[in-house]
C-alpha cells in the first residue's frame, strides 16, 4: 500500500484524413417526385401532400400563417375549387 509509481500517458495522435476531393457520386434520377416536406395547407389539414398538391405553390411550409388566415376567411374546400377551377382555366 506504501508504493507508489508514476506512469506516463502517451497519446499517438493521427495525421488529419485528407478531405475527398471528388463530390459524392449523385443518385440517378427518378421519374417520381419526393415531397420532403408538406406545404403548410396540408400540414396544418393533416394531410399527406402529394406531388400534385394544388396548394403547394401558393402556401410553401415556411409559411403556415398565410394558409392559416385564409383557411378562416374562405375554409378549405373553397379555397381549393377555386384553385381547381382557375387551374383549368
Amino acid at each position: 500500500m506504501g508504493s507508489s509509481s508514476d506512469t506516463a500517458c502517451t497519446v499517438a495522435t493521427a495525421p488529419p484524413s485528407p478531405t475527398p476531393t471528388s463530390p459524392p457520386p449523385q443518385l440517378a434520377a427518378t421519374t417520381t417526385t419526393v415531397v420532403l416536406s408538406p406545404c403548410a395547407a396540408c400540414k396544418i389539414l393533416r394531410r399527406r401532400c402529394v406531388d400534385r398538391c394544388v396548394l403547394a405553390p401558393y402556401f410553401p411550409p415556411t409559411e403556415p400563417h398565410k394558409f392559416t388566415t385564409a383557411h378562416r376567411v374562405f375554409g378549405a374546400s373553397n379555397i381549393i375549387k377555386l384553385l381547381q377551377a382557375s387551374s383549368y382555366s
